[in-house]
This record gives structure tokens, C-alpha cells and sequence, in this order.
């Protein structure tokens, strides 16, 4: 179910949905109280990497991917640079024990997925907000629409800390354990970088998303050259080979069974051929696709395409 708005700064009328306590204004940004129809005071976190700057970052990395040719960033050809907000609720999460507190401020995606590999387990900084007013980004391709609850996303952000903090408090001299609270101290805007670029390799544009404050690719698509795909190919089959070599010998040397069965040979095939599988996939595959990881660092993952 939908939900018509009037945005109290510059009239546009638009839909959210329901459930939601809060709207952002699809034109300007500004944020609308639904109950209220009022406009309130939200933050922002300014750009501090520029159009050029985020196409060569990730254009930089996807030159580093493994499989991927070393001429990206002069072959390919950006195609289309847009700027994203998405929106933030600052969240306070607090570990109380007695007159003893201990308390952290976070900002939670307030949108489901608004961009490829942006999930709520994204983690933003917690300072360098500043009072947002229409207008304040200049150009701004699309301000993404809020669609979590606010008790929901703090919940969770809460959840997540729930065990640091207590431990933190206990350190500091709690005794019991401490009750857990959290509560919402507004809305942030927060901006990405969507870049799309075109590879001789690839039949299809490819992507990338880069974070506008701290410059981290958050998800990158890039191209896998045939030389490096039929070198991991290689590698792979040389791989199930050897283990299933080594798994026969292994079994048939523990049953003690001469001459050697096929049986054994059949079962090593099997358990190489699972265990080379993820290897032979990559290989097949002409585009890898990173995304970053919240336990730190970036995670590869590889889709498969024609």
C-alpha cells in the first residue's frame, strides 16, 4: 500500500509506504513528518569525492580483480555517472547499569536495498553530519525513498551492539546485567556514486557503486578477460585431477584392496569435482562481481553469465 505526500518545502506531491513514519522528498530532499505533514530537521554527509574522482576509483579497482585485464581503465568507457542519497536514521543504542551508561551513535540504512550490494548491514561513520537544506549537493540524480521503520532499523542496530556495549559496561564496573535501549535522533542523507561502464568484453554495461564520503567501492562488476578465464580453467581441471589421483590412492591403500577398484576412484571424483566446482564456475564466468563486506574487507562473489 501507497501513501500520497505533499512536501511541505517545494509542494511535490508523491507516494511512500505505508508504515513509515518519515518521507523524503524526491525533488529537494526534504524531510517530511508523515502524521504531521511538517517538515523536520535532517543531516547530511557532504561529498568529498568528485564525479572524476569515484569514476577513476572504480575504474582503479576493477583493473586489480583477479581475471581482469589490466587496460580497464584505459579500454572501457563510462557511460552513464549519477549521485544517489539515500537516507540514514542516526540511531542511539544505550547500555544501562545503574547511574552507568555507555552509549553509541550509528547511522542505519533506512531503505531496503536502494543500490547494488547496499544493504542495512552497511556500515556508515558516525560523525561529519551537517544541517541539511535543499539544495546543499547541487546535482542530485535520485534521493531514494525511506521504507524501514525507524523502530525497526534502530532495533537492529541494537542487536548488533547489544553485546559490545554490555561488555563495555562491565568493564567499567557494571555488575548486573545491563538493560539495552535505543532511539532515534533523526534522518541523515548520505550520497553514492552509481557508475556504469561498457568493456569490449562484455555484451552488456556493467557496474559499480562507490561510496561519496570515504571513496569505498561498495559493489563493482567487472570484465574477466579469455586468456585469465582459460588459465583459472586450467588450473581448476590440474586441481580435480590431483585430488582425485590422491583420494583413490588414499582409499585404496586403507582397504588394503589390490588391484585398485573403480569405486574409489569414482568417490575421489566426486569429492574433487564438488570441491573444483567453485573454481571451474569462475572460469566460466565473463563478468566477477565484488561487493564489500561488513566484516571487514571485500568479499568476492562471481555471477554467471553468457
Amino acid at each position: 500500500m501507497l501513501r500520497r505526500v505533499r512536501c511541505p518545502y517545494c509542494g511535490a506531491v508523491f507516494e511512500v509506504p505505508e508504515g513509515v513514519e518519515y518521507a523524503v522528498c524526491p525533488y529537494c530532499g526534504t524531510v517530511v513528518e508523515i502524521e504531521k505533514g511538517s517538515r523536520i530537521a535532517s543531516h547530511y554527509y557532504p561529498i568529498r569525492l568528485e564525479e572524476d574522482d569515484a569514476r577513476y576509483t572504480a575504474l582503479s579497482l576493477a583493473s586489480q580483480m583477479p581475471g581482469a585485464p589490466e587496460d580497464i581503465a584505459s579500454s572501457a568507457r563510462v557511460t552513464r555517472m549519477e549521485l544517489h542519497v539515500v537516507p540514514l536514521y542516526v540511531c542511539r543504542v544505550s547500555a544501562s547499569c545503574g547511574e552507568l551508561t555507555v552509549e553509541r551513535e550509528e547511522g542505519v540504512l533506512a531503505s531496503r536495498e536502494p543500490l547494488p550490494g547496499l544493504t542495512r548491514g552497511y556500515r556508515f561513520p558516525s560523525m561529519g553530519r551537517e544541517a541539511y537544506n535543499p539544495g546543499v549537493f547541487g546535482r542530485v540524480d535520485r534521493f531514494h525513498q525511506v521504507e524501514v521503520p525507524a523502530s525497526t532499523a534502530c532495533s537492529t542496530l541494537a542487536e548488533r551492539l547489544g553485546a559490545t556495549l554490555s561488555l563495555e559496561a562491565m568493564l567499567a564496573g557494571c555488575n548486573t546485567t545491563p538493560s539495552l535501549s535505543s532511539s532515534v535522533l533523526g534522518l541523515a542523507h548520505y550520497p553514492f556514486w552509481l557508475v556504469e561502464y561498457e568493456h569490449p568484453l562484455t555484451p552488456k554495461p556493467l557496474k559499480a557503486v562507490v561510496d561519496a564520503v570515504d571513496a569505498r567501492v561498495v559493489y563493482l562488476e567487472y570484465p574477466r578477460s579469455l586468456a585469465k578465464r582459460a588459465m583459472l580453467a586450467a588450473i581448476s581441471v590440474a586441481g580435480l585431477l590431483l585430488a582425485a589421483v590422491l583420494g583413490t590412492a588414499a582409499a585404496t591403500i586403507a582397504q588394503l584392496d589390490w588391484p585398485i577398484s573403480l569405486a574409489p576412484l569414482a568417490s575421489s571424483l566426486l569429492a574433487a569435482g564438488a570441491t573444483v566446482s567453485p573454481g571451474l564456475r569462475r572460469a566460466a564466468s565473463r563478468i566477477g562481481v565484488y561487493t564489500w563486506s561488513p566484516q571487514g574487507g571485500v568479499e568476492p562473489r562471481v555471477r554467471l553469465e553468457a
